[in-house]
């Protein structure tokens, strides 16, 4: 122990203060990240056959200020269903069962 400090002390006063601006950085780094990757599959990709989910989800069920919120919900949670059971290489996806 440092200076009769416990475990959860020493965490909270010392370890959490020196991580804050690393966890900070990495959350700004990897929302970033993503956003530019919906920017460019917004941008570069017309088809609706072959648009990501997310930007499928945003063009095709949003139409100008009238929001279909069921299946925007519902668009959201097959998008983060299929981001935990999916995993992507540079030529394919492959889905766990």
């Amino acid at each position: 122990m440092i200076d009769g400090a416990s475990r959860l002390q020493i965490l909270v006063k010392i370890i959490l203060p020196l991580a804050v601006p690393g966890l900070i950085s990495a959350g700004i780094f990897a929302f970033t990240l993503s956003w530019n990757e919906f920017i460019y599959a917004l941008t570069f990709i017309s088809s609706s056959e072959v648009k990501t989910v997310p930007v499928a989800v945003v063009t095709e069920l949003v139409e100008g200020d009238v929001y279909h919120w069921g299946s925007l919900m519902a668009g959201a949670l097959l998008d983060r269903c299929r981001s935990r059971c999916c995993t992507r290489s540079s030529s394919s996806i492959t889905c766990r069962d």
